[in-house]
């Protein structure tokens, strides 16, 4: 994390422009409606496999939220982001001829922080990190007692990446962006296409379909063993504010 660190900080000193110059602001609350698909190992249970569309997913969801922010200047950028969900499920068993009750819980973050040099008023270049947390919890009840057993897994990525974005018609507005990055991934990729329309000056709306993969490897032998090959793609709604 020091190396993200650095970096992210060495791109705010190259990228700050002077004091005098204009700034826009966006702040954009949105929804992901994504699905997983890939490959999750832990410890005494390796590489199980993971496909669920949001279809399946929406039922067990506790709270979810997401923002982005984003300001700008003619040469720079600096950008924001946090996505948290909760998920939570129950489920009644039979072991040993007792019935248990067992608890499931995951909370995932993902927190996005950089900044980048605008090339031209439509193309963005970016240097940004990634910190992922993702924290499980099980608590199983029965006649005999309690159990509980927790687990949090974090690392975090440097993603290089490009965006283009064009206004048409002075109302609506198209964006593409793309990163590659490693770090506690062997190879992570994010992609992000928008449509948006603008209302005004301030207010907008639009749709995205958003692309995360992680390919965390991790050993066997290992016993903190975590692996974690997952791609989470979904569509994305949201509402921005401009300032």
């Amino acid at each position: 994390m020091k190396r993200i660190t650095l970096a992210l900080v060495c791109l705010v000193f190259v990228t700050a422009p002077a004091a005098a110059e204009e700034w826009k602001y966006d702040l954009v609350l949105y929804g992901w409606l994504a699905g997983l698909e890939g490959t999750i190992g832990v410890v005494d249970v390796a590489e199980q496999p993971v496909d669920a569309a949001f279809d399946d997913l929406v039922g067990f969801v506790d709270f979810a939220m997401a923002g982005h922010f984003e300001a700008r200047s003619t040469k720079g950028l600096f950008v924001t982001d946090i996505a948290y969900t909760g998920l939570s499920s129950e489920r009644d068993a039979v072991v040993a001829n007792q019935s248990v009750k067992v608890e499931m819980d995951i909370n995932q973050w993902i927190v996005e922080a950089g900044g980048g040099y605008r090339a031209t008023r439509e193309f963005d270049l970016f240097l940004v990190g990634r910190y992922y947390i993702l924290d499980t919890g099980a608590m199983s009840s029965s006649a005999i007692g309690e159990s509980t057993a927790e687990s949090t897994k974090d690392w975090g990525d440097v993603y290089i990446g490009a965006r283009y974005a064009r206004i048409l018609k002075e109302k609506w507005l198209v964006s593409l962006r793309g990163d590659i990055g490693a770090g506690g991934s062997e190879f992570a990729w994010f992609g992000n296409a928008t449509v948006g329309y603008r209302f005004g000056e301030k207010f907008s709306a639009g749709v995205a379909w958003r692309v995360l993969s992680l390919d965390r490897e991790g050993d066997p032998a290992d016993s903190d063993y975590f692996e974690y090959d997952v791609t989470q793609s979904g569509l994305g709604i949201g509402l921005g504010y401009s300032f």
